[in-house]
């Protein structure tokens, strides 16, 4: 498949993982962002800024490089204010494919806490192995994006889900898919946690 052609997929893959993670109740309103990398390449596509997810569209998709340049912009609309710390990503975790920030309820308030994730099941423990948490810091500031690329140098290369407090969760994908799945686990993750909290025993 030519690059062209593969640019031209992943605009619509990454518009129907956008959709889904808003359908799926992942993030409400124009909030979060979703990356991916152009396979071979220092390019990635990216949502844009003042969207909801749930209305992304293929078009609508940002190509830029990891310097932060804008490549494509079909319909003219600025990046996520996110894009430093996805960029980021990428030049930190070349393993990385996909990114996703999203703000699943349960696991943005365990994030609030400062505590890693509570691994209460034996699919949470096996597929994330470990989720810490990362301070808060304004959306969009250079002081967030430090905090994630802290978190991605001094966090184990196993580590997949970060949860960024009072944002949400920073996914860390081979693809697209991968990155939703790791998304979707977590929040399931959370909920049981403090379904699990709140159960008296007899």
């Amino acid at each position: 498949m030519s690059k062209e052609m593969e640019i031209v997929r992943l605009r619509k893959e990454l518009s129907d993982f956008s959709i889904r993670s808003f359908r799926r109740g992942l993030v409400s309103g124009t909030g979060g962002n979703m990356s991916v990398r152009i396979p071979g390449t220092d390019e990635v596509l990216i949502t844009p800024t003042g969207i909801s997810l749930g209305d992304i569209r293929p078009e609508m998709n940002l190509l830029m490089n990891l310097d932060g340049t804008v490549l494509e912009s079909p319909l003219g609309l600025k990046s996520s204010k996110e894009t430093g710390f996805h960029l980021a990503v990428y030049r930190l975790r070349p393993d990385a494919g996909a990114a996703a920030h999203l703000h699943p309820p349960y696991a943005t308030a365990y994030s609030n806490r400062m505590n890693p994730l509570p691994l209460v099941t034996v699919s949470a423990r096996g597929v994330l192995k470990e989720v810490p948490c990362i301070e808060s810091a304004p959306a969009g500031s250079p002081e967030l994006s430090r905090h994630v690329q802290e978190g991605l140098k001094r966090f184990p290369a196993a580590v997949r889900v970060i949860l960024m407090r009072e944002h949400g969760t920073l996914a860390l994908g081979s693809d697209l898919a991968n990155a939703y799945y790791l998304s979707d686990l977590a929040e399931d993750t959370a909920k049981i946690a403090f379904i699990e909290g709140n159960i008296k025993n007899d």
